[in-house]
Formats: structure tokens, sequence, C-alpha cells
């Protein structure tokens, strides 16, 4: 029996669906990776090569995008959106996570906005919410 549950399997049905793979695909797939007929058969490490195959393959899973909006105590979906739209605005656009990130780390706000606790993401849109009012004053100045 597998010791897999019911969300692995939902994540390769998923898969399968995205990637466009036909039933006589996806079968063919697990057999050639895990040596299995079908899913029931996966335990955690074959699915782990499956699912490393899939998204070598192309395929995106948004299940733990979804899972850092459910973490009580971190930043918002708002809040995140927030400090990306105030990044980008203070970047003119050129502004990505990556440097994001770098400038988080060059002034202590934290290793990634991921990580952000609310009350951190509160101080990261305060110091961006200046950063660019400053940019537009001098701009304008």
């Amino acid at each position: 029996m597998a010791d897999l549950t019911g969300r692995h399997f939902s994540i390769l049905r998923v898969a399968k669906a995205q990637l466009g793979l036909s039933d006589d695909d996806y079968r063919a797939v697990l057999h050639r990776i895990s040596g299995q007929e079908s899913a029931t058969g996966l335990n955690a490490k074959s699915s782990k090569k499956v699912m490393a195959h899939f998204e070598a393959m192309g395929f995106l899973s948004t299940a733990k995008k979804k899972e850092f909006s459910r973490r009580p105590g971190k930043a918002s979906d708002a809040q995140l959106r927030k400090i990306r739209q105030l990044w980008a605005e203070f970047t003119d656009g050129t502004g990505d996570d990556t440097s994001l990130r770098h400038w988080m780390e060059k002034h202590r706000h934290g290793h990634g906005i991921q990580w952000l606790q609310a009350d951190g993401a509160h101080k990261v849109i305060g110091a961006l919410t200046n950063m660019v009012r400053r940019k537009k004053t001098t701009a304008q100045g």
C-alpha cells in the first residue's frame, strides 16, 4: 500500500492535466520513472522522482504558493502584493524578487518576503513607501 495521501494523488492528477498527458502517456512515465503502473503503487521516494520528472517536463505546482497564505502570523497576500508593487515602483519596474531579497537582507528586514511575519511586512511597507516618496520628491525638485 502506498504511503501517499489524497493530496499527493491530487497533485499528480493536476500535473497530468497541466502537461496534457493521455492516460497511456501518464502510465508510461510512471512505469519508466518508478516501475509502477499506477499512482497507487508509489511511495514517497518514487512520488518525488515522478514529480521531479513532471517539473522537468514543465509542470508548475501552485501548492506551495497557496500554503504561504495559510501560515498564522505570516504576512498576508495583500501585504506581499503591496511590497512587490512598491518595489516595482521604486525600481521603475526593473526590480525582481531577487533584488528585493538583497535589499531586505542589506537593511535587515529578513531573507525574503515569503518569510516575513505580518509586523515585519508592515515595516517593509513603511520603508519602501518612504523610499518611493523620497524618490518622487528628488525627481521633482
